[in-house]
């Protein structure tokens, strides 16, 4: 050890809070090894290294995928699911399939009278509508809709 790392360790250990942290330590020295001996087998196990990738996982997930606006967007799509009296846990299938639908709609593209009209002869665009059409139908249906 180079003498200007000696030095720096004997002035941090020169420290009150260093002391009272080394003394708090020493006093907890079992649940230490117990917790060092526990890592060390997640370690070897590969546990350690699994977690470690469903936080990363997880991570990705809250700050790419769970913006504002696509919480926003879940929320609208559980009303209106839920309006339409769709049963969306007995399936959560057509959740995927909803979800990623709206997750992944491009609505940049303005369309006019004569691209919807080719647009319906489209057999997806055909069944989104019937889809559509019975969820307003259901809307429509409320008492509390005016």
């Amino acid at each position: 050890m180079s003498s200007e790392k000696l030095d720096k360790l004997i002035e941090l250990l020169q420290q009150e809070k260093t002391q009272q942290a080394l003394l708090e330590i020493v006093e907890k020295i079992d649940v230490v090894k117990d917790l060092v001996d526990a890592l060390f087998e997640f370690k070897r196990s590969g546990i350690l290294d699994d977690l470690l990738q469903a936080v990363a996982a997880l991570r990705f997930i809250t700050e790419g995928l769970l913006t504002k606006d696509f919480m926003e967007r879940i929320s609208k799509l559980q009303e209106v699911a839920l309006i339409a009296g769709t049963n969306l846990s007995a399936d959560s299938s057509k959740v995927d399939c909803i979800t990623n639908a709206i997750a992944t709609a491009d609505g940049s593209k303005p369309i006019g009278l004569w691209g919807l009209l080719n647009a319906l002869g489209d057999p997806e665009i055909q069944r989104g509508l019937g889809y559509l059409m019975s969820v307003l139908k259901k809307i429509g249906s409320c008492p509390h809709i005016t």
